[in-house]
This record gives C-alpha cells, sequence and structure tokens, in this order.
C-alpha cells in the first residue's frame, strides 16, 4: 500500500494537482552506546554494564562482539575512545570498535557500582555472571550470532579481566576466542609460592579491592570482598604472614588444571616479561595445559605487566597480535596469526618459536660465601626486584657469542644454619653488572630454609627469564635475605652456603620484524 501511494502523489505532482507530496521516511537511528545497563545475574546480584557498538555500524547491521574485562578492584571501561596500553598490554575499547567488533565491560561483583561480593573470578559466581551477561548479548539487535543465544563472543582484558576469560571459556561453549592478558594459573604459586607472602602485591591488591569495593553504596550496592578473600588478605598482611590451609585450599579450587585442559575456545595469551605478580611460569603452564589438547594456542611476551620494563619495550606488538586473533577466529578470515610462541629479549627484539623453546644448552656458575641472614638486609622495591648490598654472589659464565637465555634457571644450594624459629626463607635473583645490576626482568625467587643446624640441600627452579647474553655480560647469581617483592624473613642466623645454577639457553630463533 505504501508504494501504490507514492506512486500516486508523484503522478498528482506530475499533473500539476494539488495533492501534496508524501513525507520522507526518517532513517533509522545509528546504534547507540549503553553505558547504564543493569544485568541481573543468576543470584539476583546487579552487574553494571556497558555496550559500544561497533564503529560505523548502521541501523539492522550485527557485528562480532568482545567483552573486555577490567583490573581487580576496577569498574568497567566507559570511555570508547580508549587506547591499547602496552604497559599492561591491554587492547583498547577504540581500535575493538573500529576493527568492527562491538564492545562490553562490566563492573565485576564487589566492584564499580555493580552489588555483591568480590570472590576473585570464582566460577560458581563470577563465572555465572559472565554467563549472564552473554545471555545481554545474545538479545541485543547488534550482535552476530552462531545461534539464537548464542553470539559470536571474544574476550579481552587485562589481570583480573585476563583471569575471567579462562574461567568464562571453560565453563560457557558460547565463548569463541579469548585473549588473556597478565593473568594467572594459581594464586597460591604467584602469591605464595614456596610459602613466602608476595606482601607488596598482597598489600596494594588488598587495599584496593577493599576500597573500590565500596564505590557501589554510591548507587545502593554494597560492594565488598568475599570473607575467604578478606580472610587471606588478614593472614598474609599480618605477621607471621602465612595462608591458613583453608584459604590455600580456596583458592587452589579455583583454577585447577582441568579448568585450562577443558578450554576449547582458541587462546592466545598475553604476558609480561617485567610482571613480578603474575610472573612468565604463570602463563607457561596455562599455555602447557590449553595447547596439550589441541585447543589453537599462542604465546605473545612483552616488556610490561604487573611491574616495571627497565629495558626496551619494542613496537606494539599487542593490538594487531589481538585483532589479527580475532579476525581468524571470529571472523573466519585467513589470517595469518604468526609463531606460535613469540618471546622477547631486554633489547625488544622479539623472536619466534613454533612451540615453547627447549633448552638446547646452558650458562651455569658455582660459588660459596656466608651471609647473616636479617630483615634489615632488604633491596629492590615492592613491585620489583634489585641488586642486593648483602648477598652470596655467584658468576655466570658468560658465552663466546650472543645467546638467547629463556625458561627457568635451576638453582642447586646447600646450606647450615641455626635459629630458633627453626625455618625461614632466602631469595635468589639474577642480576648482570653489565647493566647497571639490573635484576633480569624485575624476577626474585624465595627458597625455604630450614635452620636446625644440619646441612641441607635444596634444588629449586627460578622465575623464568628471558634475555639475549653475550660475552660482554657479566649475569651473577644473588642469594639474599630479604627482598621488598616479599615479606620480611622471620629468622634471623649466620648461614653459609654453596650455590650450583644452571641457565638455559636456546636455539637462535628468528627474529619478527
Amino acid at each position: 500500500m505504501r508504494k501504490y501511494l507514492a506512486v500516486l502523489g508523484i503522478s498528482a505532482t506530475l499533473v500539476g494537482t494539488s495533492l501534496a507530496a508524501a513525507p520522507a521516511i526518517a532513517a533509522p537511528a545509528a546504534p547507540a552506546v549503553r553505558t547504564d545497563v543493569v544485568v541481573t545475574s543468576f543470584d539476583g546480584t546487579p552487574i553494571h554494564t556497558n555496550f559500544f557498538p561497533a564503529t560505523g555500524l548502521a541501523a539492522g547491521q550485527q557485528a562480532p562482539t568482545v567483552m573486555v574485562g577490567p583490573g581487580f578492584g576496577l569498574p568497567g571501561g566507559r570511555l570508547p575512545g580508549t587506547t591499547t596500553s602496552t604497559l599492561i598490554g591491554s587492547i583498547g575499547i577504540a581500535p575493538l570498535r573500529n576493527a568492527g567488533y562491538n564492545v562490553v565491560t562490566w563492573d565485576p561483583r564487589g566492584f564499580g557500582l555493580s552489588g555483591g561480593e568480590a570472590y576473585v573470578n570464582n566460577p560458581a559466581y563470577e563465572g555465572r555472571d559472565g554467563s549472564a551477561l552473554i545471555d545481554y548479548i545474545a538479545a541485543q539487535p547488534e550482535a552476530s550470532l552462531d545461534a539464537p543465544g548464542d553470539p559470536v563472543l571474544g574476550m579481552a582484558g587485562a589481570s583480573y579481566g585476563g583471569g575471567i576469560q579462562f574461567v568464562l571459556a571453560a565453563q560457557d561453549q558460547r565463548v569463541d576466542a579469548i585473549t588473556p592478558t597478565i593473568a594467572w594459573n594459581d594464586l597460591t604459586s604467584s602469591l605464595y609460592k614456596a610459602g613466602s607472602f608476595k606482601s607488596g602485591w598482597g598489600a596494594l591488591l588488598c587495599a584496593e579491592g577493599t576500597a573500590l569495593g565500596q564505590l557501589g553504596s554510591l548507587v545502593g550496592n554494597q560492594g565488598a570482598l568475599a570473607a575467604p578473600v578478606r580472610q587471606a588478605c588478614k593472614e598474609g598482611l599480618t605477621y607471621p604472614n602465612r595462608l591458613s590451609p583453608a584459604s590455600i585450599a580456596y583458592f587452589e579450587s579455583l583454577t585447577p588444571d582441568t579448568m585450562f585442559t577443558s578450554i576449547t575456545a582458541p587462546t592466545l595469551i598475553i604476558q609480561g616479561t617485567a610482571d613480578t605478580l603474575f610472573t612468565l611460569n604463570e602463563a607457561t603452564r596455562n599455555y602447557q595445559l590449553i595447547s596439550s589438547t589441541g585447543t589453537p594456542t599462542k604465546m605473545l611476551q612483552f616488556c610490561g605487566g604487573h611491574g616495571l620494563c627497565n629495558s626496551t619495550a619494542g613496537p606494539d606488538r599487542i593490538t594487531p597480535a589481538v585483532l589479527n586473533w580475532f579476525a581468524r577466529y571470529l571472523r573466519n578470515e585467513p589470517v595469518d596469526t604468526g609463531a606460535a610462541f613469540q618471546f622477547i629479549d631486554q633489547a625488544g627484539v622479539t623472536r619466534g618459536a613454533p612451540g615453547y623453546p627447549a633448552a638446547t644448552g646452558a650458562l651455569s656458575g658455582t660459588g660459596k660465601g656466608s651471609i647473616v641472614l636479617s630483615p634489615a638486609a632488604i633491596s629492590g622495591v615492592v613491585v620489583a626486584a634489585a641488586a642486593a648490598p648483602v648477598a652470596v654472589n655467584v658468576p655466570i659464565a658468560s658465552p663466546a657469542v650472543s645467546t638467547s637465555v629463556f625458561g627457568a634457571p635451576q638453582l642447586s644450594l646447600t646450606y647450615r644454619g641455626y635459629a630458633p624459629q627453626g625455618s625461614t626463607h632466602v631469595y635468589a635473583q639474577i642480576i648482570d653488572k653489565a647493566r647497571a645490576s639490573l635484576a633480569l626482568g624485575n624476577q626474585v625467587t624465595p627458597v625455604p630454609l630450614i635452620l636446625d643446624g644440619r646441612e641441607h640441600t635444596v634444588t629449586v627452579p627460578l622465575e623464568e627469564v628471558s634475555y639475549t647474553v653475550t660475552a660482554a655480560s657479566r649475569l651473577v647469581l644473588q642469594v639474599t635475605p630479604a627482598t621488598s617483592v616479599y615479606a620480611l624473613p622471620k629468622a634471623t642466623a649466620l648461614t653459609s652456603f654453596t650455590a650450583s645454577v644452571t641457565v638455559p639457553t636456546v636455539a637462535a630463533y628468528p627474529a619478527i620484524p
């Protein structure tokens, strides 16, 4: 009928009648940004949500959607123009939208304007919140669907926003591709390695989660840390800085190996070499577990993360890597996603390997000495190790030619000492005296000691490092009594040490332009 009336109107005009022309039909409005959405989760918890349509998306058009989670204690992104942060390795909202993706951000439960308590990406809570968000996305007219209720969906985000990707991809098969950045494998191994509490990062996280969790009260939502999280903060940050068996069991239960091996969504893991909260070891474990089942998996390392990049960062490889990953696995485009394992050295040179680089050799060193274990002999800052003024120093042989060091050095430590407390920790790190004694990757590893007056030997892997060593390098292993990264030691004792260390070297993989 509308078409017929329009023809009549045109005909009448042509013959000079007084009939008025039919009014023009207004074009449908383009999809709008929504920053005031509240999604109700399974238990009634309100989750504050933001929806950003893809740039240039017209009314009636659809696009794949990417969920971007925030860091711990933070609200979801609300500014559509944010760019990629090469410091923490997180792609921005703007690059995703400009590449044709809708973006959804949200305030995790307990934080921002959402309600509830934060359980630290617990599958039973934050995981089910994520599924409620997917339900919401599937109902949006701008969202491309694989099937009714099943959107074409990727995930991005760093730290807490990285960890939720593993959780949600493991329990909700509607997630099609993930790109977790600077996330963890196990919070007990990252924050409580060898029974030593990472007090620097622990204090920052507990304070941030507690303070920022109260913002929800502004809109009537009482955000907070959940009881098991509050208990762990209390235990780790008060003397004697030890987590209870209940706290250890709680955090171990959040990320079992079976969670990672159940992930079928293609996974791009982005990890910082200078990250002292979630170290390279954490990402390596995730990479190995997910790839072991045949799921397409890639590792991209960069200089950054939770920490301070004290080397050359190199160009932004994060934005193109994430966009290529989504183009391949959300749009099914024939895109080359590059080498399966890309690692970077202190000069900003990235090399590509077909998988985790296997050791082909080693640099080694041995030495001995005695030091007084004391909390006063502290070095570094709360987020980074630094050369220790009090230490047993063990020189490590340099190669004749430039050689790539990659992986976890192995330390064997024979020692003898006595203290009434019976046990303590020392801390092992590798510095390069040719580079102002900077600690490789800012990393330091706790080593547990038994101080009963008898001789003991302990063998431990150190934190993974990625470094190019030359004939001019002067690598030195340091065994030191204390570091600002971890809780102060509880014992004072004169202790003798004999140390042996091997540092893995790998093949000369090609540099990536």
